[in-house]
């Protein structure tokens, strides 16, 4: 049972980071609504980020319990540990986003952690028991 906890809750969290991404998109290309946009992918990218946190620590929780001695060996926890890192960029320059040089990267970063979360499903499915 515990195996399939961190999955679920993953899942959980990969559509959130799915669905605040379409909002950043779709503020760029709706203008009529893109301050609405732009406040709900704030407000959820904080709610997020810190599921994507508790999801990689569950995750590690449960390989240590489960199978520690494969514990952080795999390429789904390094996809995780850099999925996690790239995450962390993108927090911290949407506190600049009044900058246009972080405007036009903030985007960016948000791609590369979609790529990552892909990454991180199809690793993942190959440790499932």
């Amino acid at each position: 049972m515990l195996a399939y906890v961190h999955p679920f809750l993953a899942v959980s969290v990969l559509a959130l980071l799915a669905y605040v991404a379409s909002l950043g998109v779709r503020a760029r290309n709706e203008p009529r609504h893109r301050a609405e946009h732009l406040r709900r992918h704030a407000e959820l990218g904080r709610w997020m980020y810190a599921g994507v946190v508790l999801t990689w620590g569950g995750g590690l929780a449960s390989v240590w319990m489960l199978r520690p001695a494969e514990l952080a060996t795999s390429f789904h926890f390094r996809i995780g540990l850099t999925l996690l890192a790239v995450l962390t960029v993108s927090a911290i320059t949407s506190r600049w986003m009044h900058l246009a040089n972080v405007r036009a990267i903030h985007p960016w970063i948000g791609v590369l952690a979609m790529l990552l979360a892909a990454a991180q499903v199809i690793f993942g499915l190959q440790l499932l028991p």
